[in-house]
């Protein structure tokens, strides 16, 4: 178990450490933020936008989070020649799969954390400034201390990262993906209103579910094929997949006070798990039968 925790750990690490990773991040902060920020339309709901570019942020970004981590992840230890030290370490190449697929998916979950606190400042941002727009009958904008935290995580974070790997040695990617998380909580805390946090976090909560099957698919794929073929089989999978990821995408749900249901989270996770686990039975198998040599 300890070998197991070593190689998960060490995949978060890199994976974290990734400046591709940063890049999806900061892509996926940027809609989050600004899409908001920058329309005049309430749609029927002064933060119907806000959940809409959150949501749509941390899914379509997520997914490729994970599909470019976990082919990166296997890829990485197959073409550096590590993966044969790591395997005369009496681990199994079962445990090796999982726990370098366990690894992604845990430092997915500092992404989606990250998105999340700076979308719910966003939404937040929204319905105060709504209020305060009916108040003084002008146009509805997002309320500017919401919105100029929430952008601080992409502003602030690459400036600190980068005075910290000047000055102290730190290494500028994972240094900026913390930073980012950081400020993201702490725009998630100005001002807060619980019960829009837990109804967001509600819809929220169903994105990391299809996450799961395509980090497992993905890394199936990238243990017997190239980058680019692996890739490529992995957004082939989840363009056939659409509609089933439909069923986790559910910011009509939160429409005029509303919220996603624990049963209905509940079920959709029952619906996933028999794919999760085909999808990594599939990759221990074909990690298995590939000869390290090649």
């Amino acid at each position: 178990m300890r070998k197991w925790t070593a190689i998960a750990f060490a995949t978060v690490l890199e994976t974290v450490s990734d400046p591709l990773a940063l890049l999806l991040t900061a892509s996926a902060l940027t809609l989050a933020v600004l899409a908001p920020r920058l329309h005049y339309h309430q749609f029927g709901e002064p933060s119907r936008m806000a959940r809409e570019a959150g949501l749509s942020a941390l899914l379509v970004f997520g997914l490729a989070y994970v599909v470019f981590g976990a082919v990166k992840a296997m890829r990485r230890e197959m073409e550096s020649g590590t993966i044969q030290m790591a395997l005369s370490h009496s681990i199994s190449r079962a445990s090796f799969f999982t726990a370098k697929i366990a690894g992604v998916f845990v430092s997915y979950a500092f992404f989606f954390l990250t998105v999340f606190c700076s979308s719910l400042a966003a939404v937040r941002g929204s319905e105060i400034g709504a209020e305060i727009a009916a108040a003084k009958g002008t146009l509805p904008l997002m309320w500017g201390p919401s919105f100029a935290l929430a952008f601080a995580a992409l502003v602030v974070s690459p400036i600190v990262a980068a005075a910290l790997n000047r000055f102290m040695r730190f290494r500028f990617v994972p240094t900026c993906a913390l930073c980012a998380l950081v400020v993201s909580v702490a725009a998630a805390f100005y001002m807060p209103d619980a019960s829009l946090a837990l109804r967001y976090l509600g819809a929220a909560c169903a994105l990391p579910i299809p996450a799961a099957v395509f980090v497992s698919i993905a890394g199936a794929a990238a243990s017997r094929l190239k980058d680019h073929a692996a890739v490529s089989v992995s957004l082939l999978s989840i363009l056939v997949s659409l509609p089933f990821i439909g069923n986790y995408y559910l910011p009509d749900e939160l429409a005029d006070g509303g919220a996603v249901s624990p049963g209905y989270l509940a079920l959709s996770l029952a619906a996933a798990l028999p794919l999760v686990a085909a999808a990594l039975i599939a990759g221990v198998q074909l990690f298995k039968g590939r000869d390290m040599a090649e």
